[in-house]
């Protein structure tokens, strides 16, 4: 989680946990960087319904973190956590159970900048989506033209502009 839902309806009353998902999913792929911190990597014993048992005692990682696991069979992906108690992970998800072979989890974690990046694509939302498709208005003697986004200067429907704060930590894609 870039930034938690409760910041983001300070901005925009309207958004939900869909569209912050849908954010993080965008920033991740336009980066080719998960932002994982490889020091806070452990082995996965066990996955329940909503927990994760690990094979030691967690550190690093707390409530509000978001974690990532990998190489299970069904249960890859990006969580927050609820709760951390010794070896055991409480996720705010709803898991598959499984005993997996060779399962890891890593501490995710997004820069400051990115988080403000977020908050600044929510702001354009907000004042931009009454205003899309307009390129000219003329009332009286005031006259108004928005900025053209076309299909070379926009990024995911954004002006390449306001998505800038990525480029630094894109990465090689590897296929």
């Amino acid at each position: 989680m870039i930034i938690s839902l409760d910041e983001a309806k300070k901005i925009d009353s309207s958004i939900d946990q869909d569209d912050l998902d849908a954010f993080e999913q965008a920033v991740r792929a336009l980066t080719s960087n998960n932002f994982q911190v490889k020091q806070i990597r452990y082995q996965i014993k066990s996955i329940g319904e909503d927990s994760i048992t690990l094979d030691a005692a967690l550190q690093g990682v707390r409530k509000g973190d978001s974690i990532e696991v990998n190489y299970s069979m069904l249960n890859d992906g990006v969580y927050e956590v609820l709760d951390v108690v010794e070896g055991i992970v409480t996720l705010q998800a709803k898991l598959f159970p499984e005993e997996p072979k060779r399962a890891i989890l890593t501490l995710v974690r997004y820069p400051a900048d990115i988080k403000r990046g977020i908050k600044k694509l929510i702001q354009y939302d907000v004042k931009m989506s009454s205003k899309i498709g307009v390129k000219s208005e003329t009332i009286s003697r005031m006259s108004t033209t928005y900025f053209d986004v076309n299909a070379s200067d926009n990024t995911d429907g954004y002006p390449k502009a306001l998505l800038s704060f990525l480029d630094k930590y894109k990465k090689m894609r590897w296929s």
